[in-house]
C-alpha cells in the first residue's frame, strides 16, 4: 500500500514537472525564456524616477567602503584604546 501511494505521488510530480518543462525538453522554448510571472507588478508606480534615483543614491553610498554615516562608533573605539593605553603606563 505504501509503495502505491509513493508511486502515485511520484507520477503526480512527473506530470507536474512535464507541464512546466516539456516545452524546453522538446526544444519549443529556451530555458531562460520564462513564462509569465504571476507575482509581477503590472500597475503604474507613482514617482518611479524618484524611487530609482533614491535606489541609485543608496547603492552608491553602500558600495563605498569606509564612508559611512556612523562615525561615532569609531570615536568610541578610539577612546577605549586610549583607556587601555593609560592602564599599561601605570
Amino acid at each position: 500500500m505504501a509503495g502505491e501511494v509513493c508511486g502515485f505521488f511520484t507520477w503526480i510530480w512527473v506530470f507536474y514537472r512535464a507541464k512546466h518543462d516539456l516545452p524546453v525538453v522538446l526544444g519549443l522554448r529556451h530555458p531562460w525564456e520564462h513564462g509569465e510571472d504571476p507575482w509581477a507588478i503590472h500597475d503604474h508606480v507613482d514617482n518611479l524616477e524618484e524611487l530609482q534615483q533614491n535606489w541609485e543614491e543608496f547603492n552608491e553610498k553602500a558600495t563605498r567602503p569606509g564612508e559611512d554615516d556612523d562615525d561615532d562608533d569609531d570615536d568610541d573605539d578610539d577612546d577605549d584604546d586610549d583607556e587601555d593605553d593609560d592602564d599599561d603606563e601605570e
